[in-house]
């Protein structure tokens, strides 16, 4: 490779990355500067970067750096949520080959859902996404599956983001209170419906993963064509097996 076209700040913030293992999810500025061998006030800046662009999170209590779920999009194997993709999955199996349907696991990130493991029957031509594809959180089940379940204070963080999205205001419409009703309804019956809202002639359903802690920590999709599952048949059929794969999830998180 010719040097002139060798960017080497784009090596240092690559490196960085890559010291992040699942044997060192989380790492201190000390010790991502030993690793790297890069001087302290140049990882500080490189890693007050990728913190800003949402690739690396920070935790003001243990004073560490982790992965972002950001890093997906990249196609990184390695990220906070790997654990539980590698727990998720074979429930995600076992529930796509019970349902004939394709089945997906997603995390929050901003105001985005991002896919983190996906078990593929079927070839949905406008659902054909991948692991690291982003979402709606407002317009899609499983975006609500994981709004109605956090916490009051992240719920209104992000709501006053989303009233501040023109695209989601036009979504709520004149009344968003009624998508707070909406949200009610999610979590009285422990799962969330979308009806070609997202995608014209998909409709979805999806459940929550809740932690020990009583976090949500994502959630599980089931998307179907309208033409062949009906909204009462993704109810009474669908809804209480993937209920179910969710709540085996969580209780597997929760161990």
């Amino acid at each position: 490779m010719a040097k002139e076209n060798f960017v080497n700040s784009l090596k240092k913030g690559l490196n960085i990355l890559e010291t992040f293992t699942p044997e060192n999810p989380k790492l201190k500025l000390q010790e991502l500067t030993l690793s790297t061998g890069m001087p302290k006030t140049t990882v500080f800046r490189f890693l007050h970067t990728l913190t800003a662009l949402n690739y690396i999170r920070f935790d003001t209590k243990t004073r560490e750096y982790f992965l972002g779920p950001k890093v997906m999009s990249l196609g990184y194997a390695t990220l906070s949520g790997i654990d539980l993709r590698e727990i998720a999955r074979p429930y995600l199996e076992e529930l796509s080959q019970s349902s004939g349907q394709n089945v997906n696991i997603g995390i929050l990130d901003g105001t985005e859902v991002v896919y983190i493991e996906r078990i593929t029957k079927r070839h949905l031509i406008s659902t054909d996404r991948t692991v690291g594809s982003r979402v709606s959180l407002y317009e899609t089940a499983i975006g609500r599956a994981i709004l109605a379940y956090l916490k009051q204070e992240k719920f209104e963080e992000l709501w006053r983001e989303l009233l501040a999205d023109p695209e989601a205001r036009e979504h709520f419409g004149k009344r968003p209170e009624q998508f707070l009703t909406l949200l009610e309804a999610v979590r009285r019956n422990g799962y969330s419906v979308s009806n070609e809202e997202f995608i014209p002639g998909i409709r979805a359903i999806a459940a929550p993963i809740i932690s020990a802690t009583g976090t949500v920590e994502a959630a599980i999709n089931m998307p179907v064509f309208t033409k062949t599952v009906s909204q009462k048949q993704l109810k009474k059929q669908y809804a209480p097996m993937l209920v179910d794969t969710a709540n085996r999830v969580s209780a597997c998180v929760a161990t």
